[in-house]
């Protein structure tokens, strides 16, 4: 397995040799073909197509983690503070604050449907 020196080295590489232009494209489709294994998986039903698909969302889940690793170099920026503030929301929902149902837009979309979409009962 390549340690955390080697990795970023070859990543440096990879962003020098082709250019944090063409990267950034290289990133997009990946995304692209990771959402498309998503879909197809969703779709498989016989055991070994749904093996064959799964490698398939693993195989392109590393392509995009490897773009997004190269995303963070060539833009100098860490995601982890990021990733914890999102984590913390995600936890509070989960937690029931910021509930949809208690949200003051989910009352106020009730409310149109309830009394006929003018708002006044």
């Amino acid at each position: 397995m390549m340690d955390a020196e080697a990795r970023r080295a070859l990543l440096d590489r990879a962003i020098t040799t082709y250019g944090a232009p063409a990267q950034m494209d290289m990133a997009v489709e990946e995304m692209a073909e990771l959402t498309k294994a998503l879909c197809k998986i969703k779709r498989a039903q016989a055991g070994c197509e749904v093996t064959a698909a799964i490698g398939n969302v693993v195989e392109e889940m590393a392509d995009v983690q490897i773009m997004l690793d190269q995303l963070r170099i060539i833009f100098h920026r860490s995601t982890e503070e990021v990733e914890e503030a999102k984590l913390e929301r995600l936890k509070n929902r989960l937690d029931g604050r910021n509930n949809w149902q208690d949200s003051s837009l989910h009352k106020w979309i009730e409310k149109q449907f309830q009394t006929g979409g003018d708002g006044h009962e």
